[in-house]
């Protein structure tokens, strides 16, 4: 394992070789203080600071994929890579080459985790916007006055999907239609039969 005035003198004859470490040590200081942000809810938030032009982004996709994220991954991976190469090869133009690949991949790959992500973030609250009111069948038996938890399967935007289910009212047994009132997370909601559904509906649009 080489020492300290060892790693100075690859330094000294190599000044590349420090860039490399330079941007490792930079870029992975950067990527677990985010990683540190997320953790405690800081760095959860949707924005990102994208430095292309979205009107000019078909001349110039690169610029459509840069964004404080991306830019991190890509100076971390240009390090590691370039580090990777030059230990693996000693030398400079192939570990260079092998950084330069190594941060654009990163960077690309970042930005794609984070559109998929957003992506599926964007699913999940359209699916709950449209969930209320979707009707269905009981699929599982479903306790009276949400006192635990049955299944049905529901349909919704053309398809048919299967939900936890709690009620407020009497015992559903299968088979029973339901419309959806109320979701209470990704994969629970609440239901009720149709019939007390109008009733309730009408109670209010008509008071005594």
């Amino acid at each position: 394992m080489p020492n300290v005035e060892t790693f100075f003198e690859i330094l000294a004859d190599s000044p590349l070789v420090g860039v490399y470490f330079l941007c490792a040590a930079f870029g992975g200081t950067l990527i677990l203080f985010q990683m540190f942000l997320m953790m405690f809810g800081f760095g959860g938030g949707e924005t990102d600071t994208d430095f292309g032009d979205t009107e000019h982004a078909s001349t110039a996709d690169i610029f459509k994929v840069l964004s404080f994220r991306t830019l991190t991954a890509g100076i971390a991976f240009f390090g590691l890579g370039g580090l990777a190469g030059w230990t693996g090869t000693k030398s400079l133009p192939i570990s260079f080459i092998i950084a330069i690949i190594s941060g654009l991949i990163s960077i690309y790959a970042v930005y794609y985790l984070y559109q998929a992500v957003g992506k599926m973030k964007e699913d999940g609250s359209l699916s709950e916007k449209t969930l209320v009111g979707c009707t269905g069948s009981v699929y599982v038996r479903i306790p009276p006055a949400k006192s635990g938890n049955g299944k049905v399967l529901v349909s919704q935007q053309g398809r048919t999907v299967e939900y936890e289910a709690i009620t407020a009212g009497e015992e559903l047994k299968s088979g029973i239609p339901i419309v959806v009132v109320g979701v209470i997370s990704t994969t629970t909601v609440e239901v009720a039969v149709p019939g007390d559904v109008k009733e309730k509906t009408q109670g209010k649009e008509n008071p005594v």
